[in-house]
């Protein structure tokens, strides 16, 4: 099964770790990489259709949670899972995140470290949408 995956971080590194390590245990993902929520919106309006979005937390313009409220909030995007991945949050963070509406949150360096586990899980056990979501009419 092909993937598609919008990776929201303001941390080029950070991205790049992560696309090395995803395209070393799962070949059929294509990865998509915008710095804010801001260019994340503007992608998805411009026609991007992700299986799954990762998000950052701390960001400039339009931060991870603001991005995750106004993905829940559109009836075109809000069936796309969506994971918090950040380098620290508080477990208040955590809960705040989970009620706007996240499917799950990952620390980068526990991601990082066992990228295997992420894949078998995101990328091989669950299913993700695949289905282009079009309005009634």
């Amino acid at each position: 099964m092909k993937y598609t995956i919008l990776v929201v971080d303001d941390d080029d590194d950070d991205f790049l770790m992560l696309s090395s390590l995803i395209k070393q245990c799962q070949q059929d993902v294509t990865l998509y990489y915008v710095q804010n929520g801001l260019e994340a919106t503007q992608k998805l309006i411009d026609g991007l259709q992700p299986n799954l979005i990762l998000v950052d937390v701390q960001m400039p313009l339009m931060d991870g949670y603001e991005l995750v409220l106004w993905l829940m909030n559109s009836e075109a995007w809000r069936h796309i899972p969506v994971v918090i991945w950040t380098g620290e949050i508080s477990d208040r963070e955590v809960t705040r995140y989970y009620r706007a509406g996240a499917n799950a949150l990952m620390l980068k360096q526990d991601a990082l470290q066992d990228v295997e586990a992420f894949c078998k899980y995101w990328l091989k056990l669950v299913q993700l949408p695949q289905l282009v979501w079009q309005e009634p009419g």
